[in-house]
């Protein structure tokens, strides 16, 4: 299983947002910084992450402005695949830097 975080892998068949606009990329870099929260080993931030990530009523989080399901919707991103994806990832342990910003290094 690969650790690399691709964003590209939560979109559905088409994107409406995939332009990079200044509004799209706030709402990536606000994703971003709430992925490496809840991977990170701060246990205040990552609880804080935790919460805003998986404890949420979708349908009711739809139209309040930056919860992660609006966000999602925003991005035209799947929820069910974001959050599916954010599971599998790895903790950073000890480390300050997240395991998909560090490079791959070849096994002979």
């Amino acid at each position: 299983m690969s650790n690399d975080l691709s964003l590209n892998e939560f979109y559905g068949d088409h994107s409406q947002n995939s332009t990079g606009s200044p509004e799209r990329n706030l709402l990536m870099s606000v994703l971003e910084r709430a992925i490496l929260d809840y991977t990170g080993n701060d246990p205040e931030l990552s609880g804080d992450a935790r919460s805003w990530l998986f404890d949420n009523n979708i349908e009711e989080q739809e139209t309040e402005e930056f919860s992660f399901p609006w966000l999602c919707q925003q991005l035209d991103l799947n929820v069910a695949k974001v959050l599916t994806k954010i599971k599998l990832m790895p903790r950073r342990g000890n480390s300050h830097v997240a395991p998909w910003y560090m490079p791959k290094v070849a096994t002979h």
